[in-house]
């Protein structure tokens, strides 16, 4: 790949959808991983776009491009990543291993759609979820998780 295109990659199992009309762009990622190269003029003038700036500061989409993230504010110049990426390990190690102090520490960090997503994620994997978490989870995300695997439990057994 060319130094003018940036690989972006879905880091959300929701579908994620950039449109910007007037440059032409409009690229949509279905599951978590996919990736699209995108020319990087492009890329910096859809970020201004409220809706893709949105996305890349929700952790929903990433790059690997350090000067990208870095021209755009989402890392520092010593490195320092601004943005919490949820990837398939940290999301299993969120409601199964992780001390419930680093819990909390990371909740306090992730966007609202990104608790969303980890609420949901919690709830398909009930079996594998620790208790103490479950109180955690409600409050971060104001919605009954016990009331929650309930429902998809019962929504299995159909």
């Amino acid at each position: 790949m060319d130094n003018n295109m940036i690989m972006v990659v879905s880091a959300s199992d929701f579908t994620l959808v950039v449109n910007v009309p007037d440059i032409p762009l409009h690229r949509t990622w279905k599951k978590r991983g996919a990736k699209f190269p995108i020319d990087r003029k492009a890329l910096i003038q859809a970020y201004y776009d409220p809706s893709v700036e949105a996305l890349f500061k929700e952790g929903m989409l990433t790059t690997n491009d350090v000067e990208f993230l870095k021209e755009v504010g989402l890392m520092e110049e010593d490195g320092t990543a601004n943005v919490v990426i949820l990837t398939e390990a940290l999301l299993a190690r969120l409601i199964k291993t992780m001390p419930v102090a680093e819990v909390k520490m990371a909740l306090s960090k992730l966007s609202h759609s990104q608790l969303e997503e980890l609420a949901d994620y919690a709830v398909e994997h009930y079996t594998e979820l620790q208790m103490d978490r479950i109180d955690l989870l409600s409050k971060a995300t104001g919605k009954n998780i016990m009331k929650a695997i309930e429902h998809y439990r019962k929504a299995q057994e159909v």
